[in-house]
């Protein structure tokens, strides 16, 4: 009598760890606190007498800050373990929020920038680690996508809720450092055995250049518009004649453009050569700059609202598909340390693009930042049209990942998912070499 053989039925997906809700609702409450902060400080600042250059200064004095917390943060890390290490970085920055009422020179509100920037890697580099430690290696994908939502979320509704406080007052300052405070609670509630601490990153520069120097550029190239508009955007908005009201809804229309344009923008990445895709951004980036030269108060707010929304999306999506695709060229030995140097070439723009469009802005005219977009960004284009037609095969690698919505967070980030996992020592001995498609 022959058994019939039926086909295995599918596992349905297990269910994410409730564990997971300690660190997300940690990373929340920061971001609403970075929310509030992020369109009301350079209207604070710009309040209390100081130019759109001296701004554009304290806020890579910020990026910096970001930038030395990922280098050295584990030095913190490693002696005293997550808890204790977080406990530091959430009061720290609490301090420094707070110590900005007491400030009024621009050295002591740039070391206070600096030392939000530092203390803002290490919470994300913990809040990154407890995630690697509790989450399954089958649910990485998923869990992202919930941090990024986290994140973007968050830090748009911190901005939302922002709108009607007096930016001279102490209200600003208080709720951002409370809200910060809060994080610490959740925190504690987190039970994991030997979590796994973070280690010192790995950086090759010239390794990514020569894997795929459109990602660089284009990674590059975010840090230099986007976080520069998120200075820049709010000064521009007084220069243009907009209430307070009306400027904090514009650069959350920024934020929540950026959050949500990713996935559709991903999604269609995923079917299409990405240095095409790239390309493509690169042009649509040209178009929303070139029309929101002419922006000023007498164009319809709510056309505005839309182009600003369409500008974060897709200088957001740079960075993402930048990492994806820089990733396409790469073997999977290489993904950890190669997006975690595709962060820190974000990093050294986002250093850059404040002060350079406070400047622009300063200098020239409030158009000027746009024209500043719109030069860097034609540039780029240009740099990946010519790669493309250096390519001696003009194809759609066939092996390669899903698209995923990457924050520029911390590179411990890239050493949780799935296949970003640093494999080095173990599949160089069980898999054989696999030789790396074609640049860019």
């Amino acid at each position: 009598m022959n058994s019939v053989q039926t086909a295995p039925t599918p596992r349905p997906a297990a269910a994410i760890p409730w564990r997971v809700a300690p660190p997300l609702i940690s990373t929340a409450l920061i971001m609403v606190g970075s929310g509030f902060l992020g369109s009301l400080l350079p209207l604070r600042f710009s309040a209390m007498g100081m130019s759109e250059g001296v701004i554009g200064l304290i806020a890579t004095a910020e990026a910096l800050g970001f930038l030395a917390g990922c280098l050295y943060a584990h030095k913190v890390i490693a002696p005293v373990g997550l808890e204790r290490a977080y406990a530091t970085f959430a009061s720290l920055k609490s301090v420094a929020i707070l110590g900005l009422y007491f400030a009024n020179s621009v050295p002591t509100l740039a070391l206070l920038r600096f030392l939000i920037g530092i203390n803002a890697a290490g919470l994300a580099i913990i809040v990154e680690s407890w995630l690697n430690a509790l989450v399954p290696n089958e649910q990485r994908g998923r869990v992202l996508t919930i941090y990024v939502l986290v994140y973007g979320l968050f830090f748009g509704v911190g901005q939302l809720f922002s709108q009607s406080l007096n930016v001279r007052g102490p209200e600003l300052l208080l709720i951002a450092g409370i809200s910060t405070t809060l994080a610490l609670v959740p925190m504690v509630a987190i039970d994991v055995r030997a979590p796994v601490l973070p280690s010192r990153v790995k950086l090759e520069i010239f390794k990514a250049l020569r894997t795929s120097p459109v990602s660089v550029t284009a990674c590059l190239l975010n840090g230099l518009i986007l976080t520069a508009f998120t200075t820049v955007g709010p000064l521009l908005g007084v220069r243009i004649g907009f209430d307070q009201q009306h400027i904090v809804l514009l650069m959350a229309c920024v934020s929540l453009g950026g959050l949500f344009l990713q996935w559709p923008i991903g999604y269609f990445s995923d079917k299409i050569d990405r240095l095409h895709a790239l390309i493509g951004l690169g042009l649509g980036i040209l178009a929303v700059a070139a029309t929101l030269v002419w922006a000023d108060h007498l164009m319809p707010f709510a056309l505005l609202a839309l182009l600003f929304g369409v500008f974060g999306g897709l200088a957001e999506s740079l960075y993402a598909v930048g990492v994806a695709h820089a990733n396409d060229r790469a073997v999977a030995t290489d993904y950890v340390a190669l997006s975690s140097t595709l962060l820190f070439v974000w990093a050294l723009g986002s250093a850059v693009g404040p002060t350079a469009g406070t400047y622009a802005i300063q200098l020239i005219a409030p158009r000027a930042f746009f024209v500043y977009v719109m030069m860097l960004t034609l540039a780029f284009t240009l740099f990946a049209i010519w790669r493309l037609s250096r390519r001696k095969v003009d194809r759609i690698v066939e092996s390669r990942e899903d698209f995923l919505a990457y924050p520029q967070t911390s590179p411990e980030i890239y050493a949780w998912l799935p296949y970003h996992r640093d494999t080095t020592g173990e599949s160089e001995r069980t898999q054989p070499a696999v030789d790396a498609p074609p640049n860019d």
